[in-house]
Parts: structure tokens; sequence; C-alpha cells
């Protein structure tokens, strides 16, 4: 198949027509290249690195989160022209999904980090742009402490949590979405999950009486572009490889 293929494949599998995001996101094909795909490069983001990456490995083409435009409208020079012009150079095409991606009930990120954790009833949870975004549901009751040593173990990142306890209600959302935990507290749910914050959040969190826990904003969106890689390996038998290049963030 070719790139035009594929996506195509992709905006109909992810929606993406469909979902509104921010206008950087630029949902979709990004960057064409030429010729057949033969192995896609997952990654959750598109930089220098990680396109390094892709062209040691032999991609032809990355699939990724946060794509090449989240700078907004820029020159091409310097770090962003190297970026383009070494994927052109290599031919290699780029495909980026942002909240399409996330909210995929499915392949998407929440979707994979409730199946990591074990969460069950699940419903929609989570309001961002209007649509719920992320999921709620409950686990057998575990503490608070717990809870973060298996995720720490299971993501490959450390975990900050803020507020101690029993937890069997769980709302999660990926990426940097503390805000909603005044939702998770509102709901009455035990615990919130999602990747970063801030300092207020930590105040909101103890007076909402509802556990915060940070696991990464990379960490927690990992998830998708694996999912997709292994679907688009299933449907087509084309091969696929994650590039990780975590933040620490």
């Amino acid at each position: 198949m070719d790139i035009l293929q594929l996506s195509n494949y992709l905006d109909n599998l992810l929606d993406i027509p469909s979902i509104d995001d921010a206008p950087s996101a630029l949902n979709g094909l990004q960057v064409q290249n030429t010729g057949e795909i033969k192995k896609i490069g997952l990654a959750v983001d598109l930089c220098q690195a990680t396109i390094d990456l892709a062209i040691e490995k032999n991609c032809q083409m990355l699939f990724v989160h946060h794509g090449i435009f989240w700078g907004g409208l820029q020159p091409l020079r310097g770090p962003f022209y190297k970026k383009i012009s070494s994927m052109i150079s290599a031919n290699i095409g780029l495909y980026s999904a942002h909240i399409p991606l996330d909210l995929h009930p499915v392949l998407g990120n929440n979707r994979a980090l409730a199946d990591l954790i074990g969460l069950e009833n699940l419903e929609p949870f989570g309001e961002y742009g209007g649509i719920k975004i992320g999921f709620k549901g409950t686990i057998k009751k575990t503490s608070a402490e717990t809870l973060a040593q298996e995720l720490a173990e299971k993501l490959g990142s450390p975990v900050k949590v803020i507020g101690a306890g029993d937890i069997e209600s769980v709302g999660l959302v990926t990426g940097g979405a503390a805000d909603i935990v005044q939702q998770a507290s509102r709901e009455g749910l035990d615990a919130y999950i999602t990747g970063e914050g801030a300092n207020h959040h930590y105040h909101e969190a103890i007076e909402g009486k509802c556990v915060l826990v940070f696991a990464g904003h990379y960490a927690t969106e990992t998830g998708g572009v694996k999912s997709v890689g292994l679907h688009l390996e299933q449907k087509f038998q084309i091969a696929t490889e994650f590039l990780d290049y975590p933040t620490g963030l």
C-alpha cells in the first residue's frame, strides 16, 4: 500500500474529519511520500530524534500522536527546516492523530490506559471541547500507593501521587489533562489519573477529596500509537516498530 491508501484508511478508522481539535494538530496526512509502505515507525512525538530513528530503522512512514505543526505557522528554517528536509530526503511520510487517537474506544490512548489498570464497567468521562475523551470505571479495591507502584512498573515511568486512601472508582484522561480532576471530584470518584499538571492541581485534588495520579504525559500516551500499529500489522501485514524517545514529563 502507498501512503495515500493508508491515510484514507486511517482517516476512516479514527474518524478524523468528524473530530474537532486544535488547529495546530492538523490531524491526518501531514507529509506525503512516494512508493510502497513496508514499515511504519510509531512515536508519541514528531521530533528530530524520532525522525532519525525512523531513518535508522528503515521506516517509510511515521504514525505519531503529536505532529510536526505544534509550533504553529513558522518559516522553514533552523530546526524546523531540518526536520522537514530530513524527512523529504529520506522519503518518509507522516501521519498524525491527536484527539482522534485519544478518544478512540478500542485503539485510543485512554482505552489502552484503562486496559492497563484493569478498569471495568467503562463509561465515557472527562469533557474536553464538548466531548468526553476519557473513561471512568471501577477497579479491585487497592491503595493509592499500590496503584501508583503498579502503574510505574507497567509504564516504566515515575508516578506522582497526590492524596492517599483506598481506591475503587477511577477516572482517567491521558496526557496533560489535570484540569479534569475537578470533574472527577464532582462525580465522587476515588481517583483521577492523567499525565501531568500544574501546582494548583494539588490543592484541587486535596480539597476535592480525589486522589490525583500523575503518570507522565509521554508515558500515558504510548498506548494509542502501539495499538494502531498492531491493528495495521494484522490488517495489512505491514511491519511496525515503536520508536521510544521518552521526555520524562
